[in-house]
């Protein structure tokens, strides 16, 4: 009797590991195969980071008098003039090696040389073609990567002329 009660036991015990087992392949089958996949697509989902970087950056640029778009903390800074047209000449520049890769040229030029309003509108206009293109591309990783760069440099910047305004005593815009 203790041998066919062993032999039950046995049994029932290997019943139910397979009963849970079953239950457990059959449940992942149906959750992996019912599942739609990701979306192929592009970047839409980035709109509202973009449109806010883009607003968030030219208001800070906007927050600066003309009069001192000159202003620089020290003699080994840029002044904000220059900040201004390295933020708008940078969003060129990843535009392009979004676009062309390695070969695109850092040229950017005379930092110095361009007004207030002029600083503004291109910059404004760098933020238009760069969000654009972003938004008609096909998502990958290797492009993701240089959009995150794109943004991170862009923040790196602004976060500098936040500090220049801070420097002169204006409160800059609140963070989006």
């Amino acid at each position: 009797m203790f041998l066919v009660n062993k032999k039950s036991k046995n049994m029932k015990t290997t019943f139910k590991f397979s009963a849970v087992a079953f239950t457990l392949l059959l449940s992942a089958t149906v959750l992996f195969t019912s599942m739609k996949p990701a979306d192929e697509g592009g970047y839409d989902w980035m709109k509202g980071r973009l449109d806010s970087s883009k607003a968030f950056t030219i208001e800070v640029l906007e927050a600066m008098p003309a009069d001192s778009y000159d202003f620089k903390p020290n003699d080994d800074q840029r002044t904000f003039a220059a900040q201004a047209y390295h933020i708008a000449y940078s969003i060129d520049y990843f535009k392009r090696a979004l676009k062309e890769g390695a070969s695109a040229k850092w040229a950017p030029g005379d930092e110095n040389s361009k007004s207030k309003a002029e600083l503004v509108k291109w910059a404004s206009e760098q933020f238009d073609e760069i969000n654009a293109f972003i938004l008609e591309q096909e998502a990958s990783d290797a492009f993701t990567g240089g959009i995150i760069s794109f943004l991170d440099h862009n923040t790196h910047h602004r976060g500098q002329v936040v500090t220049y305004l801070r420097m002169k005593e204006i409160t800059p815009p609140s963070y989006r």
